[in-house]
């Protein structure tokens, strides 16, 4: 299996949201090597806009190569619209039988933010496996 490549783009270096994703996914790849299935199975561009702090970061994944822009980037397939504890709380869904567990507390928590409109994911229906890849990659778990 090759290595998976995390570029942040030099416009994203000094973005906190980029910086902060670029560290979690890279720490999660080497971590659990278990997660490189996913990472490779990733052929999207997923937009994601932190509500109250006005920060909008762009993942181009490629099929083992991910590359973190700021601001939109192309494309959207996935774009996740949430405050910035409901993006972190992504980071701690627990994976349950390789899929995300959204019957826990902290699955509950992200439906219920779904639910509500905190969390807002457009093109969930559209995209639903590269969704599921996405949140095992999120997850530190």
């Amino acid at each position: 299996m090759k290595q998976p490549v995390i570029t942040l783009d030099d416009g994203a270096k000094d973005v906190g949201l980029a910086e902060m994703l670029f560290n979690l996914l890279r720490q999660n790849l080497e971590q659990r090597p278990q997660k490189l299935s996913s990472f490779e199975a990733l052929h999207s561009n997923v937009v994601i806009i932190a509500r109250n702090i006005d920060i909008t970061v762009t993942l181009a994944f490629r099929r083992g190569e991910l590359t973190i822009y700021n601001g939109i980037v192309g494309k959207a397939d996935l774009t996740i619209i949430a405050d910035p504890d409901a993006i972190l709380d992504l980071s701690l869904i627990n994976i349950f039988l390789g899929l995300p567990n959204y019957f826990d507390k902290v699955g509950r928590g992200i439906l219920k933010k779904l639910l509500l409109g905190n969390l807002r994911i457009k093109g969930l229906l559209k995209h639903p496996l590269q969704l599921t890849h996405l949140t095992k990659l999120f997850s530190v778990n």
